[in-house]
Formats: C-alpha cells, structure tokens, sequence
C-alpha cells in the first residue's frame, strides 16, 4: 500500500448528498483492483479517524482514482467540502476474485448492487469489459431518483425497485433477468439484507457468490481488530483479509444484520 498526498480534481454533488470525487494518486492507481478502498485522513484535531471508501473506478495511465460516496457525518461532510489536496492511503484490503475458486474462466457472471453499494461494482464492470467477460448488472433501488448514471453505470442495467417506479417491483433476487440466466458467479455490494438474500440464493441455485462485507474501520490496516467477523471457523479482519469473501464462508449472523 501506498500513502499519498493526492490533488482533488473533482469534488462535485452528483445528487442529493452524493458526490464524486476524482484524486491524482498514480502510486495508488497502478495497484487498485475491484472491490479494493482507500483511507482518506482528514488532518483535523476533531476528525483523527481516516474515512474507508471504496474504489470506484482506476486509470493507471492517468494517475487516477475515482471515489463515490455519501454524505452521513460530519467525516464525508468534510470530505466533501475539499478542494485542493488530502492525505490518502492505499489500496487497501482484498478485492474480487476474478476467477473462479479453482482458477477458472467466468464466461457470464452477474453484479448486483444495492443502492449506493452499486458503484463498488463499477471498478469491477470495467475490469471485466476489458476481458471480455460477459456481465449483466443489476441495481436495487427503493425508489427511481436513486438510480444514479455515472461511469459504466451508464450503461443498460437490470432494476428492481420497493415502490415499482422502476423495473421490476420487489426484490432484485426475484428480477426475471436474473431467474432466467445462468450465471458461473454472483459478485454483490450492498445493504446486509440485501446481502443476506443474494447468499440465500445463490446457495438455492447453487452459484459461487462473493460478497463485500462493510464493517466499521478504524485504522482499515488490521492493527486494531476493530473490524472482525467470522468466517468459517476462524475470525478474520474485514479490512485486511476482506471486504470481499465468498458469501458460503461467511458463518457469523451477525455480519448480515
């Protein structure tokens, strides 16, 4: 991992309290890879902590990391009043698993994003189109105004919404889409009963399913065991050996709840 002090080159409100913000961090950007997230320190008396967030999008020839977060605390809400420079370190933690368990080739696999858990699965999208690798994505939403267009979510989705405003009313796992084609993996990001109902059926239909488990960090390098969950039959770190581990491993409730 990397720390950088990178130039902010955009830090713009793409929606109510959703802002997209680009960083010139070339060390990091050579080494990111989908479902990876970066530290951003924030250097006030009153803010210590770091913020984890996920990686949207990378461009090693450019130097460049790309974030989309949401503004909740007094953290991202400083975040999003930079402009010029921040300190950040990274990548960090574990990302997707781009083959199968054992080494294989996926042909057809599907991304299914929970509301603004969608734009992890954006990094993932592109590194997939490069390799030609057949992908349908799928987005959760609870109403339409939470569709956001930005990056490789431009491109055609699958919806499923709670009030029907959008695609298909109810559940994403009920999508015909996704009940319909045969997929050799499920990668997902999202809310933890969203998550839970991904694992439940890709168990039913018997699909390898990753996952991108979202626990509170701290230091987001392991030294503080802040973030543990249990998987299998040990406990691991949610920052170092994660965020993403297959969803049959992941044998604590308490992850999904």
């Amino acid at each position: 991992m990397n720390l950088e002090n990178a130039k902010i080159l955009i830090n713009t409100e793409i929606s109510n309290g959703i802002f997209h913000m680009v960083l010139f961090a070339p060390k990091i950007a050579k080494m990111a890879q989908p479902g990876q997230f970066i530290m951003l320190y924030l250097n006030r008396g009153d803010l210590l902590l770091p913020r984890p967030i996920s990686i949207f999008n990378a461009d090693s020839d450019k130097g460049e990391i790309e974030i989309v977060y949401q503004v909740v605390g007094k953290g991202t809400k400083a975040i999003s009043e930079m402009s010029a420079e921040i300190k950040v370190l990274g990548a960090m933690g574990n990302g997707f698993f781009t083959e199968g368990r054992n080494g294989e080739t996926l042909n057809r696999v599907a991304l299914i994003g929970g509301g603004i858990g969608i734009f992890p699965l954006n990094f993932l999208a592109a590194f997939l189109s490069k390799r030609n690798v057949d992908f349908h994505i799928y987005h959760g939403v609870r109403t339409k105004s939470l569709a956001y267009n930005i990056g490789m979510l431009n491109d055609e989705r699958y919806f499923a919404s709670d009030d029907g405003s959008l695609g298909h009313r109810g559940r994403i796992t009920a999508h015909p889409s996704l009940l319909s084609n045969k997929y050799d993996m499920i990668f997902s990001c999202g809310p933890k009963p969203m998550l839970r109902a991904i694992s439940d059926y890709a168990k039913s239909k018997n699909i390898p399913c990753q996952i991108s488990v979202e626990e509170r960090m701290a230091c987001g390098m392991g030294t503080c065991v802040g973030c543990v969950v249990k998987v299998g039959e040990d406990y691991v770190r949610v920052c170092s050996e994660g965020p993403v581990f297959y969803s049959d491993e992941i044998t604590c409730d308490e992850v999904f709840k």
